[in-house]
């Protein structure tokens, strides 16, 4: 608790900049300080109310998963598939 306390502001800028900040406790995972969620838009709460969009129910991934390897591009890729249903 005293390091945290001695180095909060250091870890309120990386939150600040996106980071999310996993605090220890005789090393275990006690807490985390995560950015907070910006305010929706009112064109998106607008969307929202007409029901045009649907809120996400959790947070995406902080990891994403790693391309996937292929042997062309995704325009290429997409181009094979709609030649393939016609």
């Amino acid at each position: 608790m005293s390091e945290l306390k001695a180095e909060l502001d250091s870890v309120l800028r990386e939150v600040e900049a996106g980071e999310t900040v996993t605090i220890m406790s005789e090393g275990r995972p006690v807490a985390e300080f995560a950015p907070a969620m910006p305010e929706r838009s009112e064109a998106m709460k607008k969307l929202i109310a007409e029901g045009r969009v649907t809120p996400g129910r959790r947070p995406l991934p902080r990891n994403p998963p790693p391309p996937i390897e292929t042997d062309g591009s995704a325009s290429e890729l997409i181009l094979a598939e709609r030649e393939e249903d016609r």
